[in-house]
Parts: structure tokens; sequence; C-alpha cells
């Protein structure tokens, strides 16, 4: 009976010290101390918050991994590298099991944990991730994660692993892809990592994602997967370009196409039917995708393929096209500068006259301009072209010869715009 009166009142004394603990004020305080960069009197303050209220807020882990990976990165000794790093582990388990709805790549974090701070244990990193990976790839926005993951599951592949087959590999290859492609439309912000990790990956298994073997993969998988249609946007993500003109492509593009009708399965349509070269309607299904399209980006990216492609040997329609382009993404330099080269090339056929030829030259060159202006990066080939058409553009004193000067001129045929001449 003296036992449990005990226990009780250890208890109630417990209890009774946790509500005496400040949270908010001892939150308040390590930041503080982090910021002023006291770390060794941040971390002891953060830890008793840590340890007294772990349901307060979701700042007390996101923090901690702060200056938990701060004190990895000045750690004196291996040894303490790691035990830091494994600490940084459970608290990431510990923030799982206080808000589980916002970390469900909870163990993808744990494995990056480990490589990025180079603990070599790439058993213990593939398990990790791959367990993160089956359980909440719809969270996982890591491109250095994603490109982790599939190039040690290759490595155990090119070692002979009989775990990780061709089939298995090939697996792993179509569910990263598919998770680029998607992040590169839903965090544009991040394009640049995302596409980098796809052409890594392109790169790390170009011996083995061969037209023909994946021809012969989807062609098996398609069978148990015919009304699945996430994982046919999946298969055909992972075919790509390259491969549209494997019959596997068009019957899945197809089948897509005929049960959803989106910006992504137009696009597929696209390019099975231009590797079957029904050209016709390989323009329609390229005009519908960028019509669907809600990304700015990815729709220019779709008017600039049309108009340097299949529309280029008309040029009005290729012209309308790159506006389209450049009125869905301003910052498409590309595209002023393939309308610049359209107008240059269109001196003669355009130019009854000389002083024609020379004002559509003049066009192509403000219009290289606006290249330049829209992406710093084409300044370089933008001045180029400049150069190379200014001997056939108007000098300033041909300009005053034909008094000119702040008037403008309409140009005809298939070009259609107006340019003013500036004043003296």
């Amino acid at each position: 009976m003296k036992a449990f009166f005990l226990l009780i009142a250890i208890l109630c004394f417990t209890n009774s010290n946790a509500q005496k603990f400040d949270c908010s004020s001892t939150i308040t305080t390590y930041q503080e101390l982090f910021k002023d960069r006291k770390i060794a009197d941040a971390f002891e303050t953060w830890s008793q918050v840590r340890k007294n209220c772990p349901k307060q807020s979701e700042t007390i882990y996101t923090d901690g991994i702060g200056i938990l990976q701060y004190k990895i990165d000045n750690a004196a000794e291996a040894e303490e590298k790691e035990s830091l790093v494994r600490d940084l582990m459970k608290l990431y388990d510990q923030y799982n099991k206080n808000f589980p709805l916002t970390t469900t790549d909870f163990e993808v974090n744990k494995a990056m944990a480990l490589h990025d701070n180079k603990i070599e244990v790439k058993d213990e990193i593939l398990s990790l991730l791959d367990d993160g990976f089956s359980k909440a790839s719809d969270s996982i926005n890591n491109a250095n994660a994603i490109y982790t993951y599939f190039s040690l599951c290759h490595e155990k592949y090119k070692a002979g692993n009989p775990k990780f087959n061709t089939e298995l590999l090939l697996d792993k290859y179509t569910l990263v892809n598919s998770m680029l492609t998607k992040l590169q439309n839903t965090n544009t912000e991040k394009a640049n990592d995302y596409r980098t990790a796809q052409r890594g990956i392109i790169s790390l298994a170009k011996d083995l994602a061969t037209c023909d073997n994946l021809a012969i993969y989807y062609e098996k998988k398609y069978q148990l997967n015919q009304t699945n249609l996430d994982w046919i946007t999946s298969a055909l993500t992972s075919i790509g370009d390259k491969c549209s003109a494997q019959p596997i492509f068009g019957k899945m593009a197809e089948n897509l196409y005929a049960n959803k009708t989106t910006a992504q399965s137009s696009y597929f349509m696209a390019l099975a039917s231009l590797k079957q070269k029904k050209f016709d309607e390989a323009i329609k299904f390229y005009s519908q995708s960028a019509d669907l399209e809600t990304n700015p980006q990815a729709k220019a990216k779709i008017y600039y393929t049309l108009a340097t492609g299949l529309l280029y040997g008309d040029k009005a329609k290729s012209k309308e096209s790159l506006n389209k382009a450049v009125l869905s993404d301003p910052k498409m330099g590309s595209a002023y500068l393939f309308l610049a080269e359209l107008y240059a090339n269109a001196s003669k056929d355009c130019g009854k006259t000389d002083f024609d030829k020379k004002a559509i030259n003049y066009l192509a060159i403000q219009t290289a301009k606006k290249a330049s202006a829209a992406e710093p990066t084409l300044k370089g080939a933008a001045d180029k072209m400049v150069e190379r058409l200014t001997p056939k553009s108007f000098s300033q004193a041909e300009i005053n010869k034909e008094k000119m000067n702040g008037k403008s001129l309409t140009i005809g045929c298939w070009i259609n715009e107006t340019i003013t001449f500036p004043t003296k």
C-alpha cells in the first residue's frame, strides 16, 4: 500500500514539474541563443524543450534539425559526428511520432542525414530509402534523395545482387522518372534540380533502359495494368520521347487519352502520332496539349516545339506559335531568337525592294535584342545575330535620307509587323 501511495506521489510531482516548465518562453530562449551562435547553450536549452514539450510545436523539430546539423558540421571527431547524426535520426523518429501527418517521408530524411553527412552505411541508407519510397513517394520532393535511391539500387544491380534484377531496376526507373517529371511541373522553383537528377538517372540506366528492353518490360507489365491510369502515365513518362516509336507506347498513349484527356495524355498522343508520321494529328494533339496545360513554362515549351518543328514549313503559323510561347512565358528568350532568325531568313522572299529587305533585318535585330533581355544567358547568341545582321539593316544616315525618323513602317507578307524608327 505504501508503494502505491509513493508511486502516486512521484507521478504528481512529475506532472507538477511538467506544468511548471514554460515551453513557449524556453523555445524563444534557445532560438535567441542559436541566433547569437551560442550553440552549446542553445543545444542544452533546446534539449530541455525536446524532452518536456514534444507536442508543443513542429518548430521544436525544424529548429532542432538546424541545431544538430550545425553541431554535426563542426564536430571534431568522426565518432562524435556519427553520434550526432544518429541523434538527428532519432529526432526524425520523434518528429514523426508526434506529427505523423506532416512527416510521412521521415525515413527518407533519416537516410539522407546519413548520406549527406558521409556516414558510410550504404545498406542502411538504401533500406531506409526503400521503406520511405514504398510508403510515401507522393511526399518526397528531394531531388538528391530520388537520385541517391536509384543510384544505390543501380549499384546493387551492377554488383550482381540477385534481388536487384533487371525487372526490379526497371520498376525503380519507372517510379523515379515519374516522380521527377511530376515535380518539374509542380515545383517549378526547383525544376533545374529535378531535371539534373533525371538526366543523371537516365545516364546511369542507359545500358539497361534501352528502347528494346523498355518495350519488352512494359508490354509484359501492361497486361496487368491496363486500367491503372497512374501506372500507364508513369510508364509513358519513363519511355519518353526517345522510345515513343515503340508500338507499346502508342497502345498505352491511346488507352490513357481515351480515359483521361489532359495536357499530358494529349502530349503522349502527339509523340506517338509524330513517330507514326501522322503529322496533322501530331499538330492537333500538340495544340490540344498546349491549350490544356496550366503550367506556363510547360505550355510555352510545347508551343516552341511546334513552331520549330512541325510548323516550321508554314512561317505564319510558326510565328503564331512562337508568339503564344512568349505570351505564356515572357522569359523564353529562345522563342524570340528563333523568331528573329525566321525574320532574317524572310528578307529575300518578303522584301520587294532593298529598303524592304533592310526593314525586315531591322525587325530581326530588334527581336534578337528582346531574346537577350528576356533570357540573359542568350546574350552571346543574340549579340552575334545582331552583329551579323547590322550590315544588312539601316544605317542612321539611310533613315535620315528617307526621312523616316520617328515614323512607322508596316511590313507585309506573313510577317505583318510594324516597326518604328528612332528619332534623330
